[in-house]
């Protein structure tokens, strides 16, 4: 009876709690506090929906990313529920309460059966740090539709056997292949159903695609459930079908969003105009916590392709070297309400002011470098070859030496070969006399190949002379590639690491779990 009694005390001490929690405001649930916002939004992207809660203060949330949390949430009240949950999900990452007039959920843009259905809810389930910025060789989309009009009616098997030709074709010194004119090696290389195959996509895209480069837009089509096989062969999903006939439509947008080029359109749209490498250390940190692509070069080919498919878009522009985003890039991050959480805006705050530091540093770098002795300056270029695994560095005599001012070893493959590097401090712009004087110097010291580097920058016509047919190669690193090998290997530099600290709310919410148990 004692216990019984005190069990119905916990009861209703729990009851008094719940009812405290929902006459305060600040002790929302999260599903509560996300509910009062679509009461007055209507409808909402989920970035949208976290930062009126973080702005009205309806409640605390847990996590690192705060979007994330309260599109794991919803997401996770809709699966478990279904019917039953008072929410609903529009489109990938847009929700609304079921009560709201009109609305109608993502199970009737990929319905069952469809090959697509449960990869889709699957997906829209996961929180954003469980997606996966997946897909190399991310193609154009454009591309990708040409490809969706060839590749129903062949076999799974006939694609994969047809790619799987393709990697294993290679061209000879004696026989050289040029893989951008596909009318030669088509007949040239392939025969049988590879052959046909790839005269289907050269010839059904208007010459427009490759066959020799679709391997990514095939790993795009088969994540993305953008076909399915029907009686033996492929055939487009639903989704696929959305994705060919609607440019910028539901199963672009979804797509975009796994893939991290809304994330891209953010980054130029926040930074614009921008240069590659003024959204690259961004990018790096996005990927770091959405993909498992680690190396540098797979950090810059993502990001480069992905800007070139908002470029082929018209979602971005490309001037030369600066991006931009389009009045219809920024219509379409509105229309999706991507935005930045109140976490979001103090990380980037904390990046601008590292990246103004990182500017005057350079400058300062870069003027110490004009106010060096020539000679002191050569021995700096020698410190910066050692560092990058060059052997046997030399400086040589500071007369008399033909225009060389460094002799280096570095090895090619197997083979070792000597290189010889001129040193230019000063701030006039280097011309092609001086590179053809470096190449006619080569001779004296039995070396292949050389190298300019200049604290300033180069003319056009000493570029061109460099990457001369038949001649020596001459590599070119002008001032801003000199700072940024000295700051890469740390000489004349010293790099301080930043401790940020905060306050986890999702270790204060599991204790108020086991408290609660």
């Amino acid at each position: 009876m004692e216990h019984q009694c005190r069990i119905d005390m916990d009861d209703n001490a729990k009851l008094s709690a719940n009812q405290e929690r929902m006459q305060d405001p600040a002790q929302h649930t999260v599903l509560e506090a996300a509910a009062v916002v679509l009461r007055d939004l209507g409808k909402a992207h989920y970035r949208e929906i976290a930062r009126e809660i973080e702005t009205r203060g309806l409640t605390p949330l847990a996590g690192k990313t705060p979007e994330a949390t309260v599109n794991s949430r919803l997401s996770s009240d809709i699966k478990r529920r279904g019917n039953d949950s008072q929410f609903v999900r529009l489109v990938p990452g847009v929700y609304a309460l079921r009560e709201q007039p009109g609305t109608k959920s993502s199970e009737d843009f990929v319905s069952p059966g469809n090959g697509g259905a449960q990869d889709y809810d699957q997906a829209m389930s996961t929180t954003e740090e469980d997606r996966r910025v997946r897909v190399p060789l991310f193609p154009v989309y454009d591309e990708v539709r040409h490809l969706l009009r060839v590749w129903p009616r062949w076999t799974r098997t006939q694609v994969t056997g047809f790619h799987s030709t393709l990697s294993g074709l290679r061209g000879t010194p004696q026989n050289t292949v040029d893989w951008q004119d596909p009318d030669s090696w088509i007949p040239e290389r392939l025969g049988g159903d590879d052959r046909n195959l790839a005269e289907a996509i050269w010839t059904k895209s208007g010459r427009s695609v490759n066959p020799r480069y679709t391997t990514g837009h095939w790993l795009l089509c088969q994540k993305y459930a953008l076909l399915m096989e029907v009686s033996g062969k492929l055939a487009l999903t639903e989704r696929g079908q959305s994705f060919l006939d609607h440019e910028n439509g539901e199963a672009e947008a979804f797509i975009d969003e796994q893939e991290g080029l809304l994330e891209a359109l953010r980054l130029v749209t926040e930074n614009g105009p921008t240069r590659f490498s003024g959204v690259l250390g961004e990018w790096g940190e996005y990927l770091a916590r959405h993909s498992r692509f680690g190396t540098d070069s797979t950090r810059k080919d993502t990001l480069r392709r992905r800007l070139s498919n908002l470029v082929q878009r018209a979602l971005v522009s490309r001037k030369g070297t600066l991006y931009t985003a389009t009045e219809s890039g920024r219509a379409y991050i509105k229309r999706l309400g991507i935005g930045e959480t109140r976490g979001n805006r103090r990380h980037r705050n904390l990046l601008l002011q590292v990246r103004q530091q990182s500017e005057v540093v350079r400058e300062q770098l870069r003027e110490r470098l004009l106010a060096m002795d020539p000679f002191v300056f050569e021995h700096l270029v020698k410190r910066l070859l050692e560092e990058m695994d060059y052997q046997d560095v030399k400086v040589t005599k500071q007369s008399g030496d033909g225009g060389v001012d460094v002799v280096a070893e570095i090895e090619i493959g197997i083979t070792s070969v000597t290189e010889v590097v001129q040193a230019k401090r000063h701030r006039r712009t280097v011309q092609r006399k001086d590179l053809d004087a470096l190449r006619g110097s080569l001779y004296r010291y039995r070396a292949v190949r050389g190298t300019i580097i200049t604290t300033s920058r180069f003319s056009a016509g000493t570029k061109a002379a460099a990457v001369e047919p038949g001649a020596a190669p001459i590599t070119l690193v002008d001032g801003n590639k000199l700072l940024d090998l000295l700051i890469k290997h740390e000489i004349g530099i010293r790099k301080q690491p930043i401790e940020v600290i905060e306050v986890d709310p999702q270790a204060f919410e599991e204790l108020l779990q086991v408290a609660d148990e």
